[in-house]
């Protein structure tokens, strides 16, 4: 067993300590602790219990998270990768789980319109106040999904080029991205069809098929955006159309625009360098936007920091995400090349869409901004592909001919 271990969970052989990307994971926490802050700023007011107490949670699940990164970044993502199959399976079952099962100890749960959260054990009765744990299976959907992707395109290198591999891909996207966007959840879904793509023009596919599919896929696109604005549209729920529809046209849906125009006026009050200075018990603007601690966060940390400060975080998440790609480039094979590129688009499609909802750039819709809202099932899933991506960092090409002769024979 020990034996099994070290030469596939944990192949110290392989690892060069040095090559650990440490500035990654200091930028992961100082982006999460000015998360933190600001959730205790919002917090000091807050008169709903269920808000209360949660910049505490935050802290608990950063702590936990760095136990997390430690123990999967010593894990070797090519064991991980073999395992993917079976967590793409996982993954579906417990979106079936969401979407089919009513009663517990395990079952889906709703928030307002939308069954995006399997509920564990509490009593379903009690409705808001059930106290039962619950957490967002589509999290842990988008993690293995990707590297399901990176091992498929792996496996099918040699045949990438081909237009049935491009399709095989596309079916086994499809398959997730429906439940997802079937609970509904549209900005997972889209977030995963980005991701998607970035990942299929990374891999070496043929650009006559990309290029081919995006002829058909842009007019497609745009077309679909003039049908859901229409009454007899089919394929939102007429809450999702609002809210498209709110995005055009403002002036006519004042409930619905009342996050997106409450958060300008907190990034406006904010104007170039902030409230820090104001006291933490001073008026905010920020503490009249719903969801402030989570998918509004950033309308506080503009109010807060000012221009500035607002700039100074794009700055962090831009190294970030720079950090994460300078890991791809340097993976020592295709498989990590594809995994850290998977999970770089993917942060940084979040981070785009939650800021372009945050400017009214973009329809409201219900996707976190990493390391940084307030959310357990978010927070430690990005933690856990931060881990993912630091192992990785660690096993630099030098190690390439030696890992493929002795590792990867279960793969050939």
């Amino acid at each position: 067993m020990i034996k099994f271990i070290k030469n596939n969970i944990i192949t110290f052989k392989n690892y060069d300590i040095k090559s650990f990307c440490f500035p990654l994971l200091l930028l992961v926490y100082v982006v999460g602790f000015i998360g933190v802050y600001l959730i205790y700023m919002l917090d000091i007011n807050e008169k709903q219990a269920i808000k209360q107490g949660l910049y505490q949670k935050q802290i608990i699940a950063f702590v936990i998270g760095l136990v997390l990164i430690a123990v999967i970044s010593l894990i070797d993502y090519h064991f991980i990768a073999k395992l993917s199959p079976v967590l793409y399976l996982i993954g579906i079952g417990l979106l079936l789980i969401c979407k089919y099962l009513d009663n517990p100890p395990i079952y889906g749960w709703k928030h307002y319109t939308a069954r995006r959260w399997i509920k564990i054990g509490g009593d379903p009765a009690l409705k808001e106040n059930n106290p039962g744990f619950e957490f967002q299976p589509s999290e842990l959907v988008k993690v293995a999904l990707v590297v399901f992707l990176a091992m498929f395109f792996y496996k099918l290198h040699k045949h990438i080029k081909k237009l049935w591999v491009l399709g095989l891909a596309i079916v086994l996207t499809a398959i997730p991205s429906f439940f997802i966007f079937d609970q509904p959840d549209l900005s997972t879904t889209i977030l995963i069809v980005a991701v998607f793509f970035i990942m299929v023009f990374i891999s070496g596919a043929s650009y006559k098929y990309i290029i081919t599919f995006l002829a058909i896929f842009i007019p497609t696109a745009i077309f679909l955006f003039w049908y859901v604005q229409q009454d007899f549209q089919v394929l939102l729920s007429p809450y999702q159309q609002d809210r498209v529809l709110a995005m055009l046209h403002p002036e006519d849906y004042p409930d619905l625009t009342f996050q997106q125009q409450n958060a300008a006026q907190a990034i406006k009050a904010g104007e170039l360098t902030g409230k820090f200075m104001d006291g933490i018990q001073a008026d905010r603007a920020s503490r009249l936007v719903p969801v402030r601690e989570s998918d509004f966060i950033f309308s506080a940390a503009a109010e807060e920091f000012g221009f500035i400060g607002a700039v100074i975080i794009l700055v962090l998440y831009a190294f970030l995400i720079l950090f994460i790609i300078r890991t791809a480039r340097k993976a020592s094979d295709y498989l990590g090349r594809m995994i850290a590129t998977g999970f770089g688009s993917m942060l940084l499609v979040q981070i785009f869409i939650n800021i372009g909802v945050v400017t009214s750039l973009l329809p409201n819709t219900g996707i976190a901004l990493p390391f940084m809202s307030s959310g357990l099932s978010s927070l430690l899933v990005n933690l856990l592909m931060i881990g993912i991506v630091l192992n990785i960092s660690m096993q630099p090409k030098k190690a390439e001919k030696v890992r493929e002769e002795s590792e990867f024979g279960f793969l050939d």
